[in-house]
């Protein structure tokens, strides 16, 4: 199969973020993807910052990343599992489609705070790790905590 050129293709804050292209249908997962992406959104919104929803259009087999916070440069996916497999799948994507961002952070948004051993991995390849935390969203930032240290 062929396709045009990879692009990014904006998307309307309405827009469902799910289910990714590719990937086997999981409706729970992709509802609560979408339900934690939609409260980000807003959360970001709220603040002041400009935000963009956009779909990676590769291959259909291929996922693609959530949104581009353009005020703090982050590239974020969505994913609501923190097992080993799935932050590598994640890891891959937000990879592959940085690229068309110039240079941003990549951030994974999960739907609940990750273990130690995912917050050591996403750190290791600078990820930053956002997630819900009462009204509000927590974060582990892989540069903020080299500063610390």
């Amino acid at each position: 199969m062929t396709i045009d050129r990879p692009h990014v293709a904006n998307l309307a804050p309405s827009d469902a973020a799910r289910p990714q292209p590719g990937r086997v249908n999981d409706e729970a997962a992709d509802r609560s993807e979408s339900a934690v992406l939609t409260a980000y959104l807003s959360h970001l919104t709220s603040q002041g910052h400009q935000v963009k929803r956009h779909r990676v259009v590769t291959d259909p087999a291929l996922a693609s990343t959530d949104l581009f916070d353009a005020t703090a440069h982050e590239l974020v996916m969505a994913c609501h599992r923190s097992h080993y497999l799935a932050l590598i799948a994640a890891l891959g994507v937000l990879s592959d489609c940085a690229r068309f961002f110039g240079p941003a952070r990549r951030a994974l948004l999960l739907t609940a705070e990750p273990g130690p051993a995912a917050r050591e991995f996403l750190s290791h390849h600078e990820v930053v790790a956002i997630w819900p935390e009462g009204e509000s969203f927590a974060r582990a930032d892989p540069a903020a905590e080299a500063g610390r240290a």
